[in-house]
C-alpha cells in the first residue's frame, strides 16, 4: 500500500472515530452530568470529572485524532488547490506538522497541569 492510500484511509477513520468521540464527549458533558441536570454544575464538578483518566484518555484521543483530521484535511486542500510545488509541499507538510506536534503537547500539558 502507499503513502497516500494510507493517508487517503487515516483520513476516513479518524472521520469515524471522530462522530464517536464527539458524541462520547456531548453525551458526558452535557446528558450525563448529574450536576447539570440539577442546575449544580461548579468548576470543581468539572475539574473532578477532568481529573479522572478514563475521561482524559477520551479527551485527549479526542483532541489528536482532531488534530490529525483537520491537519490533513487542511494539507490535502493546500495540495490540491494550492500551486505549491514539490517543495512548497514539503515545506506546507512540515509546517503543518509542527503545528500539530505543538498543539497536541499544549492540550496534553494541559490535563497534565490539572493535578
Amino acid at each position: 500500500m502507499t503513502w497516500p492510500v494510507v493517508e487517503w484511509y487515516l483520513q476516513r477513520i479518524t472521520g469515524a472515530l471522530l462522530v464517536i468521540l464527539l458524541a462520547a464527549h456531548f453525551w458526558v458533558e452535557h446528558f450525563m452530568s448529574e450536576p447539570l441536570r440539577r442546575g449544580e454544575l461548579t468548576y470543581e464538578v468539572i475539574r473532578e470529572r477532568i481529573a479522572n483518566p478514563y475521561w482524559q484518555a477520551i479527551d485527549i484521543a479526542f483532541l489528536l485524532v482532531a488534530l490529525y483530521h483537520g491537519l490533513s484535511g487542511l494539507r490535502n486542500i493546500l495540495l490540491d488547490y494550492g500551486r505549491l510545488g514539490r517543495r512548497g509541499a514539503r515545506a506546507a507538510t512540515a509546517a503543518l506538522a509542527l503545528v500539530g506536534m505543538v498543539w497536541a503537547y499544549w492540550g496534553v500539558e494541559a490535563f497534565r497541569n490539572l493535578r
